[in-house]
Parts: structure tokens; sequence; C-alpha cells
């Protein structure tokens, strides 16, 4: 099972515009109930290695098989299975989730 905060790889091609591209890391933002039960579908964030210090960009944090930051603001929801997902088994640490999780409630209002 996908499970939230989890730390893996997805290939985001094809893309457009401003979407993210190639095969990347990416953070699993969506609860472990609709991962599992509720879709075939599972929402992450892409995460990028170039450094940033744009307010919606998470460092991953240290000591991880992923490096780089989450992009919060380019959050997607994708089929793990079309997008060839590939979990490291590591989640990030709950103070990174914790952020993550507040700024998209805040781009979306909550």
């Amino acid at each position: 099972m996908i499970r939230q905060g989890e730390l893996g790889f997805i290939d985001f091609d094809p893309s457009a515009g401003h979407e993210p591209t190639k095969r990347r890391p990416a953070l699993v933002i969506s609860v472990d109930g609709y991962n599992a039960f509720l879709s075939n579908l599972i929402v992450v964030c892409p995460i990028t290695a170039t450094p940033s210090t744009y307010p919606l960009h998470v460092p991953v944090g240290n000591g991880l098989p992923v490096h780089g930051y989450i992009c919060v603001e380019q959050l997607a929801a994708v089929d793990p299975v079309a997008r060839c997902y590939e979990s490291t088994g590591v989640l990030a640490g709950e103070e990174t989730m914790g952020e993550v999780l507040e700024l998209v409630g805040s781009i979306f209002g909550l």
C-alpha cells in the first residue's frame, strides 16, 4: 500500500506548460484510505533538486534517499501504475509533512 508521507519516484511525462517533467522524486500527500480504497489515484508533490527559497518549496530533509525541495504548488493526482510509481520505502519526517500539509491547506483556503 502506498502511504501518506512516502517518498518515491514517478514519471511525470508527458507534461504541458509549467507542469513537472521527467521521472523525478515525489512526496505522497494523500491519506492512506484514499490511496488504498477510494481511488486508483494518489496525490503527490514533485520534488526538485534546484535550490529554492520560494515560499511553497519545502526542503526534504537530511538523511533520506531523496534530496531537494518539495514543490507544494505543483501537487497533482496521478495514477501510480500508469506513471510507474516506485517507492523508496521511506517516509518523510513528521515536521516536513506538517509543513507541506499546512501549505496545501493554504492553497485551498483551509
